[in-house]
């Protein structure tokens, strides 16, 4: 027996709680710094995970999956409440959606990948919305680690529950 949604779903805002922690315990001046050699500022790394999160519900609304979105504002990089709002809500509303789905609906539902194929590889050119919320698990996994980079590079405090990577 696979894994349900809702364990799905919990993993994934279990994650995406760590990034929120990851941003709260920061202060707004630390958005503008630039860690590591060659990377974007703390700023920057949050605002990129906000418009990934963004590309995905797109998808589960749309039908389509564009990692190629013309609406990204770059003035939330030093915006903390305002990352740290968007973040959550997008977040939510991904989430939400995807709980309304049952077994069947999951499997009657794809998202056409044609417009991101040159990330995703010639194996996804329809997904379901259980392998979407997957990957969005992954990518928000990838930044944990990115961060754990910065936060190390900087001599940041993580946050209490970084425990779990054992990083307190």
């Amino acid at each position: 027996m696979g894994i349900s949604l809702r364990e799905m779903v919990k993993t994934l805002r279990f994650h995406g709680g760590l990034i929120h922690s990851a941003l709260e315990s920061i202060d707004s001046e630390c958005l503008e710094i630039i860690p590591i050699k060659n990377s974007g500022s703390f700023g920057k790394q949050f605002r990129h995970m906000l418009d990934v999160r963004n590309s995905y519900l797109d998808a589960l609304q749309s039908g389509t999956f564009d990692f190629y979105r013309k609406d990204i504002n770059h003035l939330l990089e030093n915006n903390k409440q305002e990352l740290l709002e968007e973040l959550k809500c997008v977040m939510e509303e991904f989430s939400s959606i995807v709980l309304t789905y049952s077994s069947q609906k999951v499997s009657d539902k794809w998202i056409d990948c044609t417009p991101s194929m040159k990330y995703l590889g010639e194996n996804f050119r329809n997904i379901s919305p259980l392998q979407l919320t997957g990957m969005i698990t992954e990518h928000e996994i990838f930044h944990e680690g990115e961060l754990a980079l910065y936060y190390r590079a900087t001599n940041i405090k993580f946050p209490d529950n970084w425990i779990v990577w054992g990083l307190v």
